[in-house]
Formats: C-alpha cells, structure tokens, sequence
C-alpha cells in the first residue's frame, strides 16, 4: 500500500480523487493547500503528490518547486492537475489538463506509484526553473477562467464516471443511458470552454503548434475511418492522390480542424448522408478538403463563415460559432489557409491549404 498525498481546494474534487486512489488500494491524506500539503509532506513523505494548480497560500507550481529543493521531498513523483496550462509544468512528473478523465487519472496514478517503486534509491532530475518573465493580464485571467469552468466540471464528470460503474455493475438499463446522456453534456460544455479559450489564445497569438513530421495519408485514413465508426449511418469516402512525403504538422491540431469540419458536414448533409474526404497535391502545396451534397450555405452568410461566433444557419444550428474561426486560426498558424465555397441546396466544399515543407 502507498502513501498519497492529494491537494485540492475544490472540495467536491478532492473528496472524488480521494476515493479513486482509496479504490485503487492506497492511503490518502488529504490538503487543502499549497502550504498544508507542504507540512503534511514534511511530516510523513508520501509516495506520490496529486495536486492542483491554482490553490491558496501556495500553488501546485510553488508547491513541487519547493519539494523539489528540499532532499527527502525532491523525488517524489508530482502529478499536477489543471485547467490552465501553467509554466514550467514540465518539472511535474505527469500533467493532466481538467476536465479529468477518470481512467486516465487511475492510470497516470498507477505509472507514478510503479516509477517511485522503481526509482526509489535513484536521485530525480533536477527541477526546471520557472520561466522569469511575467504573464500578462489576459492570460492570468484566461487561466483563471479556466480554473473556475473546468474545476467544477472535472469534478462532475468524474463523479459521473464512477456513477455510471456502479449501474453498469448493477445492470439498471435506464440510469445507465442517463448517466451517459450527462456524461455527452458535460463533454459538450468542455468543448464550449476549450473553444472560447483556444480562440482567446488564437486571436492574441497565444497558442503555439508542436510541429512534428506527420504522415498526412495515414493520418487521413485513420481519422476517416474513426468517423465512420462514429457515425455508421453516413457514406464516408476518402480520395487519396499520389504518394506524399511527411509534413511538418501538429497532428492534435489538424485533427481539431478536420474534426470540425467532418462534424459540420455531419450536420448539414441533409438527406444524401454523403460525405468525402479527399488530398490533392499541387507544387508546394497540400490541398485537403471535405465535402457534403447537403443543405449549402447561404450565399450572404458564405463571406463570414470563419468570423468569430457566426453560424452559417442561425434556426439550425446548435454550435457555439467558434468551430470555424478556430480552423481557419489553425490552418494560417501552419503557414496554410481554409476556404469555402458553397451552393444552397447542393452542399458545401471545405479546402484546407497546407504548405510542403520539411
């Protein structure tokens, strides 16, 4: 059995990892703080420190940087848990971003009991220094934001997981499907608050690409194919062109945008249920678009399709209007540009530009 010492000042979400990690056979103490999770450190050396970022008295950050500096403290695995996305983080041993997802969080748990097993006589890594320069009011409140949106949502979300173990095991039908139906709004309203951040972050040149060379056909087909299991009722078709060299992309990002553009085409396909995706290469350039013989758009709404918070269709549609500024944010920041053109009636052709470069 393991020791692990949690800090959160939610107390709904402390009470929930609390109970995982009972579940998983540990012993817990449990801090409220910063400062009282570094007595209670001091006082019995935990095995593994769960804690938040944006606390009282001492934040997660403040907090693993002074377990690091002292000897008995600096080689207890950190798992730092938040909304935002604190500098400096990488010192954490592992960091899950809020909402968390209960077997990822069981998981991470696991791997960093088993590392401290492992490596218990062995020195950890230095810490890294926190970044000197000071982040700007715009961000501190963007973080802030998203502390207090996605802390209580984490905190239901699990909540709802474990709720919906117990019915699964219990075989009850009919709160089973209930669970799950809350367990899809509160998905949805985590991607409401992940979009408002992104486009904040987008539209003051915040949010930075992991570019990594990406093979763009596999890719392609892997996500087609997800589509397809999502989505059985549709006709997905995926027209690739000749072999292409791998690009330098941030895959997680282009998923993003292809993703908002299949569920868009999803939406409006109409009665065809059609949709393809295909690649084009010209010189210097990797054509991607996504197609649908559905509804069309508007030919007065077509020219601010990518403006913030516009929905093509005002009485049909149940977006937030944020899908498309993002892509088409995401597309410049790798050198590329998303386009539409669109026939009301005859469906809508989405064409994402990027550059082939390595």
């Amino acid at each position: 059995m393991s020791l692990v010492l949690i800090a959160e000042d939610e107390e709904a979400l402390l009470e929930v990892f609390s109970e995982v990690v009972e579940d998983l056979g540990h012993r817990v103490i449990r801090a409220h703080n910063g400062e009282e999770a570094l007595l209670l450190a001091r006082t019995e050396t935990p095995d593994l420190v769960v804690s938040d970022h944006m606390m009282p008295r001492r934040t997660g950050m403040q907090l693993l940087h002074a377990m690091r500096s002292e000897p008995t403290l600096s080689d207890v695995p950190f798992l730092l848990l938040s909304a935002a996305r604190p500098q400096g983080r990488e010192a954490a041993q592992t960091f899950l971003a809020k909402p968390v997802d209960l077997s990822t969080f069981e998981q991470a748990v696991s791997n960093a009991l088993q590392y401290r097993a492992a490596q218990r006589t062995d020195a950890a890594p230095a810490a890294r220094e926190p970044s000197s320069s000071v982040s700007l009011a715009r961000e501190e409140m963007l973080n802030w934001v998203a502390h207090e949106l996605k802390t209580p949502l984490s905190s239901a979300r699990l909540n709802t997981q474990l709720l919906l173990r117990k019915v699964q095991k219990r075989g009850i039908e009919d709160e089973r499907r209930s669970a799950e139906a809350v367990l899809r709004q509160l998905d949805r309203m985590n991607g409401l608050v992940t979009s408002i951040l992104d486009a904040s972050r987008l539209a003051d040149g915040k949010l930075e690409l992991k570019l990594a060379p990406t093979s763009l056909v596999p890719f392609l087909q892997d996500l087609v194919q997800e589509w397809r299991e999502l989505q059985p009722e549709m006709d997905f078709t995926f027209r690739d062109g000749e072999p292409l060299e791998p690009l330098m992309l941030d895959a997680e990002r282009l998923r993003q945008v292809l993703n908002n553009l299949l569920s868009n085409a999803v939406k409006y396909s109409g009665t065809s249920r059609h949709i393809e995706v295909g690649v084009t290469i010209n010189p210097g350039l990797v054509l991607i678009h996504v197609r649908d013989w559905g509804v069309g758009i508007p030919a007065s709404a077509l020219p601010h399709v990518f403006d913030r918070f516009q929905r093509a269709d005002e009485d049909r549609g149940r977006g937030h209007g944020l899908g498309l500024f993002i892509a088409a944010s995401l597309a410049r920041l790798h050198g590329g540009s998303l386009s539409a053109r669109s026939t009301l009636g005859e469906g809508s052709t989405f064409t994402l530009r990027l550059p082939r470069r390595n």
